[in-house]
């Protein structure tokens, strides 16, 4: 569990990409910017969402991946690695790291059918149109 002071100092770290939330789940504590996780913070280590591309600059950095263990045994390793600790001191280039993170989650398949979701869900609200009698 994070403390307060750790959940704070992220939320103003990551303030240049706009409302940050840092959210439990699981066992681990998720990094929100609207509804979309970018990131996920483990025993205060920060992790941001990678692909391909952005991979590289993480590996540059000499950060890793984050893995854990499921219940069976099998080591599972994400998508997510570690924001290199240098930029814990520097809010301007973290939260150009996070940018892309950000980006890169949006362009996720998981956060699409989200998106699409939501979408349904509003247009599904909309009141029934009344018949007018002529």
């Amino acid at each position: 569990m994070l403390s307060l002071e750790y959940r704070a100092f992220l939320e103003e770290l990551f303030a240049g990409l706009g409302r940050v939330k840092v959210q439990r789940m699981f066992n681990f504590d998720g990094l929100f910017c609207g509804q979309t996780i970018f990131g996920v913070v483990w025993d205060e280590r920060v992790f941001l969402k990678t692909d391909e591309a952005s991979r590289s600059d993480f590996a540059t950095e000499g950060a890793g991946p984050f893995a854990y263990r499921a219940r069976d045994g099998r080591e599972i390793i994400t998508s997510y690695y570690e924001l290199p600790a240098r930029l814990l001191d520097d809010p301007e280039e973290a939260v150009a790291w996070a940018r892309r993170a950000y980006d890169v989650a949006l362009r996720s398949p998981t956060s699409q059918r989200k998106a699409r979701k939501r979408m349904k869900a509003k247009t599904a609200r909309q009141p029934p149109r009344r018949r007018t009698q002529s």
